[in-house]
This record gives structure tokens, sequence and C-alpha cells, in this order.
């Protein structure tokens, strides 16, 4: 249980629960999230642009020192679901494509004793048509974590991931 009662005024105690609120809100919001990483939504017309931020599955995928073949079904499924969560707000979009990057890190700063960033790497696009998206073909929306994703989700690889 929480006490507010060391709050003197109604000020305090009102910018304490806003505050509170505001936290189990963020919570909520990332426990609904399957795919970590943030995505932003570029182009919602048209030819339907997500840019997905998978610097965090990345990460994992190099500490769990993953193959290549396994890295790209992981991060083509992840792709999927993020598809999948963004997909509302792009209906009308003739095709919608998800760009999978990642942060690099470059070599240990001797001022600050962290990795420096070396930039965005492009690692890959999925693609997928928008009626398809929309008619949820072959149940694409609830795919397992370990089912291939259909055929006709076009997955390519066009950067590289670090060294494992």
């Amino acid at each position: 249980m929480i006490s507010f009662g060391a709050l003197k005024s109604p000020v305090a105690a009102g910018a304490a629960v806003a505050a509170f609120a505001t936290i189990c809100l963020a919570s909520a919001t990332s426990a609904a999230t399957e795919v970590p990483g943030r995505v932003v939504l570029a182009r919602a017309e048209g030819d339907a642009l997500l840019i997905w931020d998978s610097t965090a599955e990345v990460a994992a995928i190099v500490s769990g020192k993953l193959s290549d073949a396994d890295a790209n079904a992981r991060l083509e499924r992840d792709a999927l679901h993020v598809l999948a969560a963004e997909q509302p707000k792009v209906t009308s979009a003739k095709s919608i494509t998800v760009r999978v990057v990642f942060s690099k890190t470059g070599d240990v700063s001797p001022v600050y004793g962290s990795p420096t960033f070396a930039g965005v790497e492009r690692y890959a696009t999925l693609k997928i048509d928008g009626s398809d998206a929309s008619s949820d073909r072959d149940k694409w929306k609830e795919l397992a974590d370990t089912a291939t994703p259909p055929a006709w989700v076009k997955f390519d690889v066009i950067g590289e991931l670090p060294p494992r």
C-alpha cells in the first residue's frame, strides 16, 4: 500500500498520485508490448513504413550467441509482431514495410568508461501487402514464436549483425 501521509499539501499529494499513475501506465504499456524496442510510424499512407529499433533484441541475440539463421528467424518473427501491433495505424496502406535497425557500439571511451555510439545499422526489411495485413491472411498475427512465417512475407537482410 502506498501512503501519501508524509506529503503536506494537496498539491504535492496530487503530483505524487499523477506520477504514480504515469509509472503504472508506462508499465502496463510496456507489458502489453511483446517485442522490446521503439517503433516509429514514418509513413502511414500508400507504402507505409514502420521503423523498429531492435537494439535490445540484437543485444539478446549476441549474448545468446545465436546462429545467423536463428537470429534471422527471431528478428523476422519479432518484426511480424511489431507489424501486428502497429497495423491498426496503417489500415489503408497499399503495403507495409518494417525497417529493422539497431544501434552499433564502438570502443569503450576512456573518459566515460562506456561503449561509444558507432551509428545505426539498417539490418533488414520486412514487407507485407496491405490487404494481407488487414485480412489477417493465414492468421499471421497469431504466429507462434517457433512457427515459420508465411512464404508471402518478404524478409530481406540488408545488413550485418554484430559478431557473436
